[in-house]
């Protein structure tokens, strides 16, 4: 047995990395904003970059949600040898995040235009700050969808150093787009705190292009759409979404709670959240290769190979976050100054941080846990166990805990602990029940 999980486990560190790493990259897109924002426009514009961006996040992680059925049903076809399915896969599967991420862009600019930030008790100079970004950073999710789903058919098809070649050029021109028009350079205009929002727009709109057209796609859109096909895609997209939204949506609602405490909190728990989103890429990466291999497996109909790849991948990312967590605990406080803080604001990001470490083993579980029942097909819990772990417990937590109790930002972070430890001990029950009470082929 343990031999049989090594083997699992180094096939499906092999699929990891390379989406892993591109996954990283795609997370150091807000990174980057981040950092530039911070050092070349100040606390304030961080402060405002950080609302506009959370307010985009939720088109943004719908979108990713959508995108998990095309590699989980692109691998299921493979394994049950039905390779003439896969191209309808690729497809059905763009045509519902596309769809998806056209209506959320929307809805995003009319949100951020009607004064919706100020709505939820923002600080108004920030808010107003806010609207232009958030406007252009929401023209840029339709991009982000597409090269999702791109991204997501490539790596289940042996393609994942093409998806990784495109973010690392698309990282590049954000990177140099955010600092020219930051700051006017090379004839470019100088937009400002705006520039960095399209240098975002115009390197996803490049990354899109280049992983779509670097080389041929099995998509055949001559062949046009069914509804068997739609619902088998939604199926898997829409459990998989809510569950992704309502674990995000907690932390796209904490810089909102911090608003409530005031500007340094904001900007402090941005620290938090580009690092931890930064970190996550890594289970994220595992979970999504256990997707793809669990997937395979499943449609071989092979439950000791689930068993064998399940195991050795939870073993192995939770082994992987405790360390990074303790590298996070020991350098907590050299972080916060690369983003150029004042005083106030570094020492509650200090603090953020220690807080943020404590829980990433919890979250590593639960990722791994969620990737493999999404490669397993059976998703119909996973909503409805995030509705629970971070509406039902984590938030109400961490509003007690953040205010009547005085912990503040911390005690924000505590509560969104909670809601992860949670979660992962009901995904992780339900995987017990598939793999020692045979549901898996049922």
């Amino acid at each position: 047995m343990f031999a049989q999980i090594f083997r699992e486990l180094k096939y499906t560190f092999r699929l990891s990395v390379p989406i892993a790493v591109g996954l990283i990259g795609q997370g150091l897109f807000g990174v980057i904003d981040t950092l530039m924002v911070g050092n070349m426009l100040g606390e304030h514009a961080l402060a405002a970059a950080t609302l506009a961006n959370n307010v985009n996040y939720v088109p943004q992680v719908v979108v990713v949600g959508l995108c998990s059925a095309i590699p989980v049903l692109t691998a299921q076809a493979r394994g049950a040898g039905k390779d003439a399915a896969v191209p309808g896969v690729l497809r059905h599967g763009l045509l519902v995040c596309l769809g998806f991420s056209l209506v959320g862009a929307a809805l995003v600019c009319a949100f951020s235009l009607f004064d919706g930030l100020t709505a939820l008790g923002q600080p108004e100079n920030v808010a107003a700050d806010a609207k232009i970004f958030s406007c252009i950073i929401a023209l840029s999710v339709p991009a982000a969808a597409g090269f999702q789903a791109v991204k997501s058919f490539r790596d289940a098809s042996g393609g994942q150093w093409i998806s990784l070649l495109w973010i690392a050029l698309g990282l590049l021109a954000n990177i140099f787009l955010n600092w020219a028009l930051m700051t006017g350079a090379f004839f470019f205009p100088n937009w400002g705190l705006e520039g960095a929002a399209a240098g975002t727009l115009f390197s996803r709109i490049f990354s899109f292009l280049g992983i779509t057209f670097h080389e041929r796609l099995r998509c055949e859109f001559r062949d046009g759409f069914t509804l068997r096909e739609l619902r088998e895609n939604l199926r898997i997209a829409l459990p998989s979404s809510l569950h992704i939204l309502f674990e995000a949506g907690l932390f796209i609602v904490s810089p909102f709670f911090m608003g409530w405490i005031g500007e340094a909190s904001i900007a402090a728990n941005q620290v938090a959240i580009t690092i931890s989103s930064l970190v996550y890429m890594c289970p994220l990466g595992i979970s999504q290769a256990l997707s793809i291999r669990i997937g395979e497996a499943f449609g071989q109909k092979n439950l000791p190979r689930i068993r064998a790849v399940f195991f050795g991948s939870a073993l192995f990312t939770m082994a992987l976050m405790g360390g990074i967590a303790l590298i996070q605990i020991y350098f907590r406080q050299q972080i916060p100054a690369l983003f150029n803080l004042g005083e106030t604001a570094s020492l509650l990001a200090e603090n953020i941080l220690l807080a943020t470490a404590a829980y990433m083993i919890f979250d590593a579980f639960q990722t791994v846990a969620a990737g493999a029942l999404r490669g397993l097909g059976d998703v119909r819990v996973i909503a409805g166990a995030a509705f629970v772990s971070y509406w039902i417990v984590g938030c109400p937590t961490a509003l007690i805990l953040a205010f009547p109790l005085g912990l503040g930002g911390v005690g924000v972070w505590i509560g969104l602990a909670t809601g992860l430890a949670l979660n992962a001990l009901i995904l992780g029950a339900r995987m017990h029940k598939n793999l020692f009470r045979r549901r898996v082929f049922i």
